[in-house]
């Protein structure tokens, strides 16, 4: 450890609003401080996701993901700058970790890390760009699927898979059909294994599609149920020939009946192989468009 003079503060503006004041604490030589605002940032965000997916705030219309972070952050960066320039003049130390590529480099490969790691094996964040998962998922909306242990996937599952036609396009629908089952679209009703599932009229839920929506809720057999979307009464997949679903994969279907390309185009999407399911879609967390997650209504994830 090395005593010398403060550091300037043209280093402290740059890094306290640049980096944070994690980094500025690490070049100040506070490890302990750096410690602590890296757990009130951690607590910041946390509630802040927390209040949006329990749909307590609506986030802000129009604002992206990585532009509301900047803003999460700004008010932790002012206070940590002021608090910097404060005790600038008894910062003298300089251990091993204020050095600047221990101070700098270290945090920054530690978040990547932390995050790849994450997205490697517990949960990966996707968005949705399309509409053709409405109401169950809004254009806009940010979500994670979960990589943990997925079982047996079960009818009613929102799901991520890799487009099999590709095997790298990731896709979200909801899965309708196991291996063996016999499916077969009506007049917009789906017939499974030659049993209608029944349809109620829903009101209630946020549209983004102006006058176009008319939402209802679909059982399963099993009880199981959620909301779709039939936008027109005779749609270009709402009668089909019978589908029967091969041993080992999937039929998929999006909320947005007349707005999917899914399973029951064969020759864009058909049968999705057990070994193309990534992972259930578990939780909204953010919509850009500003879409409070109480506007829908049960039949989604997180609820």
């Amino acid at each position: 450890m090395e005593d010398a003079a403060p550091r300037g503060k043209l280093s402290i503006w740059l890094l306290g609003l640049v980096l944070g004041p994690v980094v500025l604490m690490l070049w100040l030589g506070r490890r302990r401080l750096a410690l602590i605002y890296l757990a009130v940032s951690f607590l910041l965000v946390g509630a802040v996701f927390l209040a949006v997916a329990s749909g307590l705030i609506a986030p802000p219309v129009w604002v992206d993901l990585d532009v509301a972070s900047i803003f999460f952050y700004l008010p932790l960066n002012i206070v940590g700058l002021v608090h910097g320039l404060k005790i600038r003049d008894t910062a003298f130390a300089r251990p091993w970790f204020s050095r600047w590529y221990a101070a700098i480099i270290l945090p920054i490969a530690a978040s990547w890390l932390i995050a790849f790691g994450v997205r490697a094996l517990f949960y990966q964040p996707f968005n949705v760009p399309s509409a053709s998962m409405v109401p169950g998922l809004m254009v806009g909306d940010h979500f994670f699927m979960s990589k943990i242990a997925y079982g047996e996937p079960r009818r009613g599952d929102i799901v991520v898979f890799k487009l099999p036609r590709d095997n790298q396009t990731d896709y979200v629908k909801r899965l309708i059909g196991l291996p063996g089952d016999r499916i077969q679209v009506k007049d917009g009703v789906v017939h499974l294994n030659g049993t209608a599932l029944p349809l109620a009229p829903v009101e209630g839920i946020a549209c983004m599609e102006g006058d176009q929506c008319h939402f209802f809720r679909e059982t399963l057999p099993d009880g199981r149920s959620y909301v779709i979307n039939d936008l027109t009464p005779n749609g270009s997949a709402d009668n089909t020939l019978e589908y029967v679903v091969p041993d080992g994969h999937y039929f998929m279907m999006g909320d947005n009946r007349d707005n999917a390309l899914d399973s029951r185009y064969l020759d864009q999407v058909g049968y999705v192989p057990r070994a193309n399911i990534q992972g259930p879609a578990v939780l909204i967390f953010w919509n850009s468009m500003g879409l409070r997650v109480d506007d829908r209504l049960q039949g989604y994830p997180g609820r």
